[in-house]
């Protein structure tokens, strides 16, 4: 039986997250090494998963183990390249979480390490193994709907959530990259796998004109929740905290249009202060309208024509997780992915590159107030969207 040796770099709650969906944990794959900035984390988890696992003092270290063939990175985005790029020039096979990079410039570097060292890379992209999303991919893939002309969809996130962004690192561009990078990158990503297209433009409006002080007045003019914990500091990373003093330089809210190279056109909206959290998509084809909403777990299809009525073509329970049970998904293709040679990632260097331009080139957009040509962010041999 193969055995493998993977080592964390980042004990975050998300690597937590997946570990507890891998079914061979322990067995035929092992956690061989730990490194975190905070060595008590990383104690916690050599506690929790593997008493021998060694602590590293350095993620240096850690990729000198030859004992180590999988890195999984969970750290900061602005961390991802450049760690994700060094366990590959180490000869180590890579997952990391999304974004795969906050600037392009180590995007470059990144990509030229996986082509340089023909080793897997499997990004976290999630809503990619949603059955949510993958039925709408088979549907729109059948043709019923006909050729896409038009499209919306969204991520308006619920106010603790929000509170959540603003308290943690999370609320600082220099280590998110933006916020439509940080949260929305996997949104822009299931879009371009859907509609198997290449953004071409794009154009933004956004702003923080919510989370500001002098809207904390609304920590004590909204009734606690039944633990007694405040509206907007209900999530531990906000417990004992302000979101509206403190300090942070990302957008509230914003608004996004994308034309692509085959002439669809998107718009995109996100707010970290919704009163009914929601993440949509509506498609207008030539033969008819898809509406899904993932928060109700419901897909619908109507033709166009008189005789024609909606169908419900998806209405299942998904799991509990944050991601409508995606995450389990996630984990058992990692988990196939590092046992079996033969097994390719569905979320590829390829994809993460391509969502990360669209969001650089969608944050200039929205600070110059301008329209921006995604190809600018482009270089010419990062290979077609997988």
């Amino acid at each position: 039986m193969k055995e493998v040796s993977i080592g964390l770099v980042g004990c975050s709650s998300r690597i937590k997250g997946i570990l507890n969906h891998i079914s061979t944990l322990g067995k035929q794959i092992k956690i061989g090494a730990l490194y975190d900035i905070d060595p008590k984390r990383a104690s916690e988890f050599r506690e929790q998963y593997n008493k021998n696992a060694m602590i590293c003092s350095s993620y240096e270290e850690m990729l000198a183990l030859k004992n180590i063939e999988w890195v999984l990175v969970s750290t900061y985005n602005s961390a991802h390249a450049c760690q994700s790029t060094k366990a590959l020039r180490a000869g180590k096979k890579v997952f990391s979480e999304k974004p795969i990079a906050t600037n392009l410039a180590d995007c470059r570097k990144l990509y030229d390490a996986y082509r340089d060292s023909g080793k897997k890379f499997m990004l976290g992209f999630t809503l990619r193994y949603s059955k949510f999303y993958r039925k709408i991919k088979e549907f729109l893939d059948s043709g019923e709907i006909g050729k896409v002309i038009s499209m919306e969809f969204n991520e308006n996130i619920g106010f603790n959530h929000g509170g959540h962004i603003m308290c943690s690192w999370r609320r600082k561009e220099e280590f998110t990259g933006s916020h439509i990078l940080e949260k929305c990158c996997h949104d822009i990503d299931v879009v371009n796998w859907l509609l198997n297209s290449r953004a071409k433009y794009v154009a933004s409006f956004g702003g923080r004109n919510f989370f500001k002080s002098e809207n904390s007045y609304l920590l004590d003019k909204l009734a606690p929740d039944e633990n007694g914990l405040k509206a907007y500091c209900q999530w531990p990373s906000a417990q004992g905290k302000n979101p509206f003093t403190s300090d942070k330089d990302i957008v509230d809210n914003q608004v996004v249009i994308i034309e692509y190279a085959d002439g669809v056109r998107a718009t995109f909206h996100t707010n970290l202060n919704a009163g009914i959290p929601e993440r949509r998509v509506y498609i207008l084809g030539e033969f008819g309208a898809l509406r899904a909403d993932f928060v109700a777990s419901k897909i619908e299809f109507k033709k166009i024509g008189f005789q024609e009525k909606i169908r419900e073509i998806f209405n299942t329970q998904m799991g509990s997780d944050a991601h409508g049970g995606a995450d389990l998904i996630l984990a058992e293709h990692l988990e196939d992915l590092i046992l079996n040679e033969n097994v390719e990632p569905l979320s590829t260097v390829e994809s993460g590159i391509e969502s990360a331009i669209i969001c650089f080139a969608i944050e200039e957009a929205r600070k110059n107030h301008k329209i921006v040509d995604v190809d600018t962010y482009r270089f010419q041999d990062v290979s077609q969207i997988h």
